[in-house]
Formats: structure tokens, C-alpha cells, sequence
């Protein structure tokens, strides 16, 4: 297969870009960025449609938004190839789901003509072309960058893949598909759970049908119990039956009973009304009294005891008014406010303070200190006086007794004289004394005299004070002070008192303009009230309460008669007194038996049965019709039964048709198990001489087990070395040789290999072997290679081979 032509209509940011390829090696080349990457998923996306491998429903991976042009143009695109000898044009538009496949020489739609993979509606050129999936696809043919270790997935589609090709030895006879079959054939049978299919639709109506015998079983035990019931049922109506024709009967002899307590009620009634209207007759004269007129005679007889009150109480408030308006005239005209005369306050007040300056002066004048310190001196003084007499009594003794002395010796001559000298000098000492007493004495009675005048007119003066203060009925001066403020300026306040007087005034004219107003009101309501008691006959309020109670009597016997009319006509109906009269005398009451039962009682117990007796006739009635409808049910039994056993055998066939069909499947799975024995040496043989080649010899030997994992052969110590313990580039060698040999093991038409800068992890030498590798594959197999760097084109230039540079 040769990609001869890539036109990008509107695909990511390109818009109408042609690309065109040959035959050999194709170098793509271009910087980062310049849409190598989108060039390579555009060849993918047309093969494939950005459709996810293995999915059941349509189900698109990243770059199905990723690539939808920038100027929102249609999503489309053309390739043009060349397979077996023909040319196809495949186009495709991304947003309508479309795709198109023509001869390109001829210009015919081969849509329709060639398979494109159908299964999920959206056609796949690429199944058709490569004759795998894109799962595949993108783990061989396709190797994007650092993308070039396989998906797990690519070991089964290989082993199927060689599977078909060890056991047929032709791809038409296909492995794969006998294994297809066979999941057809159990698709066609289905499974328990899968309810369209013919294994699980028997299972589903083996089920049901056992579901409904069992109901039917039900049913049929059902039956039996409800036709045993219904016996039941129908013995209890017939006691029912009895019971209610008994309590009927009881009614009916009590519904006479009552007849008769009704005729004899009537009968009493009857008289009773005689008797009322008797009264009613007496009491007609009192029917008119209007109670309204009543109500509002009260309420005049209350306003005149109310208007009464109030001309008094204007009457007193008016007195008292005209007290005030005279006393504040007479303070007007006498200076007198509250009660006292003002000229006198002043004056009694200036007094208070003259005897209080008095009062002060006679206690700051008092002399009681001096008084104190003169009987001091004067006590002192008559003790001296004391003293001196008593000396110059002695002495006066001892002069007298010296002088008998001298009759004795006359040596005593001078001792008289000595006492005699010192008697008279206290004599004279006493003398002086008394003197000075008696002048003390006259000073001290002198000042006592003083002090006591001064004590009474202080007494005099606190009385005096007190009286004045009692007066005006004040404690203290300081009251007495505040209430003379108080008072002038009351009488300074000459406004407000005139003020006043002109408001009092004013009261009394609005006062006597009320009570004239009140007693026109009580005048009126008199007259109104004089007109109510003549309009009912009445003297006064009593005579009319009186009447107003007979009017009520006769309401009361008028209101009872008519009660006991009605009871009358209810205890009658519509019967007369006769005809129940004659009613009663049809039937022999002495054959009637006494039921002592209450009326309603009776009446809710006939009820009561007859409710359940109706019950029991409609149960019994629904209990047919359910006996009739088992019975219908109950005679498929027998039909079920026999479809159980017709199913039974079908899904018994259905469960060895899996049975021997999952043993084909297994027989067909046990043989590809031996495919890697069978293809693991050749697969093995190309790998190592790929790898042996573009490493340079460095490796020679590598192995692949079932699940494509690569393990390598050190030539030195022949040891196996996983493929985690080598470098980089080498691993991507090894990869890149096993997607060569699968693909060469699975197709044997040369396919197209597209290689996007997957050789960055290369070293130059490396890269070297890699790149004449390709060249020289690149005679039997187009190869296209991305790259954004120049040493490729360096070292094909350098080795001198052939390939074709595209620059984007």
C-alpha cells in the first residue's frame, strides 16, 4: 500500500493543505508547532475516525475535539492511496459522521461495495485497507512520538491474528471467526440472563408458568376453602333471616305500645291547650306592651335620677366657686393671701427679728462668767476671814493665858505683849476680810440682780416668738420666712389671682348655662317618660314591670301552646286523633306482650343485623362470583402443566447445545495456547535480526513471550536481561523491531510505516543503523518519517540514500 496524497480541507489549523508522498522514505520536516503531530492523527482520523477501539457504542478519544479547525469551517479532509494495483480516494467529513470511498480512476462510490467495519454505523476505510483495527494499527504501522512500547491489548489481536494462519493456512478460514461462530451460534441461544434470546425467554416462561401453577395451587386450595365458607355463610344467612323477622315483630308490638302512649299523650295535650288558651285569653290586654318602650322608660327614669345628681352637683360646685371668687376679692381688697394679712406677716416678722438682735445682744452682754469668778473670790475671802478669827481667838487666849504667867516668874513680861501684838494684827487682817465680803457681796447681788432681768426677758422674748410662729402655723423663723416669700409673691401675682377671678366667673356662667340645659333635659325626659307610660297604660314604672311580666306570661303560655301543637302534630303525624283512635281499638290489647326495650335500641339492633346480613348476602355473592372465577383458573392447571414439560425439554436441549459449544470453543482455545511454541522461533529469528542490524550487533538475541514482553540476551554472559535494565534508545530499538516482525508476521501485503520523531532518544550512531535499516526496507515499503531535526536529513545525505523531503 502507497500513501500517495494527504489534503487537509479544514483540518486543525490547516485549511485546503495538500501533502504529497511517494514511494520509499518520506521525510516530513518541520520546526515545533508546525503541525507534524496533527498531519500524522489526520492519516488516523481518516482510516479510523478518532473512534475508540473494542467500543460498543460510539465513543470518540480526545482528538476528535482537538483537531476541529480553528476558523470553524467543515471538518473534512482527502486521502489518496494505491492498493493491489488501484487507486481509492477516501474522503471523509468529522462533523457529519460521513465517509466516502472511490475508485479514483474511475470516480465511483465503492462505499457500499467494500466492508469498512459496520458494527457501530460509522464506517472505517481503515478496517478494509489494513484489515485490523486501530488498535493495531496504532501498535504497528503508526508510531507516534515517545510512544513506541505497545498497547497490552495488541497480544491478543496477534495471537488471533497468527492463530488463523497456523491452524488454516488460509486467512479465509479464519480461526478467529470459527470462534466467532461459535459466540454467534451461543448469542442465538443466549444466556438465563439474557431475556431476548430463545434460552432465556424459556427460562423467563418456565418461570412464569411454575409462578402461576403455583398460584393456581393457591387457588385451587383457595377453592376448597371458599366453597367450605360459603356453606358456612349460607347456614348463618338463614339464622339472620329468623333473627330479623323476630325483632320486626318485637318492633311492630312495641310501635303499638307507643301508639297507645301517644293517643293518651295526644289526648292530655289536647286538654293542656284548653287550659292555656283560657289563660292567653286573661292575659290579652298585656300582649301590646312594647318592651323597647320599657327599656327606654329605664334608661329616662335613670337619666332623671342621673340629670338630678348632676343639677346638684352643679348647684355645690357653683357655691363653691362663688366661696372662692369672694375670698380672693376680699385678699384683693385687704392684702390677704391665703388666709393671712400681709401688713401684720411684715410686721410680726420685722419683730421676730428685732427680739432676736435682742436675744442675741443679751446672751453676747451676759455676766454669769463674772457672777462665777466673784463667789469664787468671795468664797475664798470668808475662808481667809475664817482663818484670821480664828487666830486671833487664840491668840487673844494665849495673850490672856501669858499674862497669869507673871504671878508664876516675871521673865515672862514680854510674852503678852508678843501675842497681844500679833491678836491685833490679825484683827486687823479679819477686819480687812470683812470689808472686802461685804463689798463682794454687794457686787455679787448687784450682777445676779442683772443676770436674772436679763434671763426673764429672754424667756419673755422665746414666748413671744413662739406665739408669733404659732400664728402662722410655721415651726421655725426659716418657715415663717418662706412662707412670707410664698405670699408675696403670690401677691405680686396680681395677673394670675385677676386671671383667676375671671376663670371662676366664666365657671359660674357656664355652670348655671349647664343647668339650665339639664333642667330643660329633665323637663323633656319627664315629658317623654309620661307619654311612655300612658302610651302602655301605666302609672309608673313598677305598674308597667308588673304588665311587662304578664305580657311575658302570656308570650310563655302562647310560645307552650304552640310547643305543644307541634308536639301534638309530631306525636299525630299525619294521622288524626280518630283514626289512630281507631287504629288502636283494631288491635286486642290485652294479646299484646309488655316489651321492655328502648325504641331506638331496638330499632339500631335491627339495623345492626340487618347490616350484617347484607354484609353476609354480599360477601356470599362476591364468594359465587370468586368460586366461579377459581373454577375457571383451576381447569389450566392441567394446560400448564403439560407447557412445563414441553419447556423443561427445550431448555434442557438449549443447556447441551452451550454445553457442547463451550467444549468447541474450549478445543479451539486449547490449540492457539501452542501458537507461541509454534510462532515464538520465528518472531524470536526476525526481532533479533532486526535488532542485530540497527544496534550495530550489540544484540543478537532477544526473546517474546505469549504476552509480547520483550526480554534480551546478553551475547557476553548469555544471561537475560529484562528490558527495564536497558537504556532508552535501546529499548525504543527493540520495540520499534518487534512492531516490524508482528507486522510482518500478520500481513503479508507490505503496509506503510508512520514514523513521528520517534528516534529523539537515538544517539547519532544509533540513529545511523536505524535510518539505512529503513532505507533499505523502504525498496519493498513506503515508510514516512516526522521530524523536527536536521541531523536525519544530514546522515541520509552522508550514507547517500534516496528519500523524499517535505517541509512544512
Amino acid at each position: 500500500m502507497i500513501l500517495k496524497e494527504l489534503r487537509l480541507i479544514s483540518f486543525g489549523k490547516f485549511q485546503n493543505k495538500t501533502i504529497c508522498l511517494e514511494e520509499g522514505l518520506n521525510i516530513i520536516y518541520g520546526e515545533n508547532e508546525s503541525g507534524k503531530t496533527t498531519i500524522h492523527n489526520f492519516i488516523d482520523g481518516m482510516f479510523y475516525g478518532f473512534l475508540k477501539p473494542y467500543a460498543k457504542i460510539r465513543n470518540y478519544s480526545d482528538e476528535m475535539e482537538k483537531y476541529r479547525p480553528w476558523s470553524g469551517q467543515d471538518y473534512s479532509g482527502i486521502i489518496k492511496l494505491s492498493q493491489s494495483g488501484k487507486n481509492y480516494r477516501i474522503e471523509r467529513n468529522f462533523d457529519k459522521k460521513q465517509v466516502k470511498v472511490y475508485n479514483d480512476l474511475t470516480g465511483i462510490d465503492i462505499s457500499s461495495e467494500i466492508d469498512m467495519g459496520e458494527k457501530l454505523k460509522d464506517p472505517l476505510p481503515g478496517q478494509y485497507f489494513f484489515d485490523f483495527n486501530n488498535m493495531v494499527y496504532n501498535n504497528t504501522i503508526s508510531v507516534k512520538q515517545l510512544e513506541n512500547k505497545i498497547d497490552g491489548d495488541l497480544s491478543k489481536e496477534v495471537k488471533d491474528r497468527l492463530a488463523n494462519i497456523s491452524t488454516s493456512l488460509d486467512e479465509d478460514i479464519s480461526v478467529k471467526n470459527a470462534l466467532g461462530e461459535l459466540d454467534g451460534k451461543l448469542n442465538d441461544i443466549g444466556t438465563q440472563r439474557a431475556t431476548t434470546r430463545p434460552y432465556g425467554k424459556a427460562i423467563i416462561h418456565l418461570n412464569n408458568l411454575e409462578r402461576e401453577r403455583k398460584e393456581l395451587l393457591d387457588k385451587s386450595r383457595e377453592y376448597n376453602e371458599q366453597i367450605k365458607f360459603s356453606l358456612e355463610l349460607k347456614e348463618k344467612i338463614k339464622i339472620q333471616e329468623k333473627e330479623l323477622k323476630e325483632l320486626n315483630n318485637k318492633l311492630k308490638q312495641l310501635e303499638i305500645q307507643e301508639k297507645k302512649r301517644a293517643y293518651e299523650e295526644a289526648v292530655d295535650i289536647k286538654a293542656k291547650l284548653q287550659e292555656i288558651d283560657l289563660e292567653i285569653k286573661d292575659l290579652q290586654e298585656y300582649a301590646d306592651l312594647s318592651l323597647e318602650d320599657y327599656a327606654l322608660a329605664l334608661k329616662l327614669e335613670k337619666d332623671l335620677e342621673y340629670i338630678n345628681k348632676e343639677i346638684e352637683e352643679i348647684k355645690e360646685n357653683t357655691k363653691i366657686i362663688e366661696n372662692r371668687l369672694k375670698a380672693l376679692e376680699m385678699e384683693t381688697e385687704e392684702n390677704i393671701v391665703d388666709g393671712f394679712n400681709m401688713e401684720e406677716l411684715y410686721a410680726d416678722l420685722n419683730t421676730l427679728d428685732e427680739m432676736d438682735e435682742e436675744k442675741n445682744n443679751i446672751i453676747l452682754n451676759r455676766e454669769q462668767n463674772k457672777l462665777d469668778i466673784l463667789n469664787s473670790e468671795l468664797r475664798n475671802k470668808k475662808d481667809k476671814e475664817n482663818s484670821a478669827k480664828t487666830t486671833m481667838i487664840i491668840l487673844m487666849i494665849m495673850t490672856l493665858s501669858s499674862m497669869g504667867l507673871l504671878f508664876i516668874n516675871k521673865y515672862f513680861l514680854f510674852i503678852p505683849p508678843i501675842f497681844g501684838i500679833i491678836a491685833i494684827i490679825f484683827r486687823k487682817s479679819h477686819k480687812n476680810y470683812l470689808f472686802e465680803i461685804q463689798s463682794l457681796e454687794s457686787e455679787i447681788g448687784d450682777l445676779a440682780e442683772r443676770e436674772k432681768s436679763k434671763e426673764n426677758r429672754l424667756i419673755y422674748i422665746e414666748n413671744y416668738q413662739r406665739k408669733i410662729l404659732l400664728k402662722y402655723n410655721c415651726s421655725t423663723k426659716l418657715e415663717l420666712q418662706k412662707l412670707k416669700d410664698d405670699i408675696y409673691y403670690k401677691y405680686k401675682n396680681t395677673q394670675n389671682r385677676e386671671e383667676e377671678i375671671k376663670k371662676l366667673i366664666g365657671n359660674i356662667e357656664g355652670n348655671n348655662l349647664a343647668l339650665e340645659i339639664k333642667q330643660n333635659n329633665l323637663k323633656n325626659s319627664k315629658s317623654e317618660l309620661e307619654i311612655i307610660y300612658k302610651d302602655n297604660n301605666s302609672k309608673d314604672i313598677e305598674e308597667y314591670k308588673i304588665g311587662l311580666n304578664k305580657k311575658r306570661k302570656y308570650e310563655e303560655l302562647t310560645q307552650e301552646g304552640k310547643n305543644k301543637i307541634q308536639i301534638l302534630e309530631k306525636i299525630l303525624g299525619d294521622n288524626s286523633l280518630d283514626s289512630i283512635e281507631a287504629e288502636i281499638k283494631s288491635y286486642n290489647i290485652e294479646d299484646l306482650i309488655d316489651i321492655n326495650m328502648d325504641k331506638n335500641q331496638l330499632i339500631q339492633e335491627i339495623e345492626n343485623k340487618r347490616e350484617n346480613f347484607q354484609k353476609d348476602l354480599n360477601l356470599n355473592s362476591r364468594l359465587e362470583e370468586r368460586i366461579d372465577n377459581l373454577n375457571k383458573d383451576i381447569g389450566r392447571i392441567i394446560e400448564i402443566e403439560e407447557e412445563i414439560e414441553r419447556l423443561n425439554t427445550n431448555i434442557e436441549n438449549y443447556e447441551k447445545q452451550i454445553k457442547s459449544i463451550n467444549i468447541a470453543k474450549e478445543t479451539i482455545q486449547n490449540i492457539s495456547k501452542d501458537l507461541h511454541q509454534q510462532f515464538a522461533p520465528s518472531i524470536n529469528r526476525d526481532i533479533s535480526e532486526i535488532i542485530d542490524v540497527v544496534s550495530d550487533g550489540k544484540y543478537n538475541e532477544v526473546k517474546i513471550d505469549e504476552e509480547l514482553n520483550i526480554s534480551v540476551e546478553n551475547p557476553n554472559t548469555r544471561e537475560i536481561i529484562p528490558i527495564e535494565s536497558l537504556s532508552g534508545g535501546t529499548i525504543d530499538q527493540l520495540y520499534f523491531a518487534l512492531r516490524f516482525s508482528i507486522i510482518s508476521s500478520m500481513k503479508g501485503e507490505t503496509l506503510p510505516l508512520i514514523l513521528d520523531d520517534c528516534f529523539i532518544q537515538y544517539d547519532d550512531e544509533r540513529l545511523e543503523n536505524i535510518l539505512e535499516y529503513l532505507a533499505n526496507i523502504s525498496r519493498d515499503k513506503q515508510i514516512i518519517l516526522f521530524t523536527c531535526h536536521n541531523r536525519e536529513r544530514e546522515i541520509l545525505e552522508e550514507l547517500d540514500l534516496k528519500y523524499n523531503l517535505i517541509k512544512l
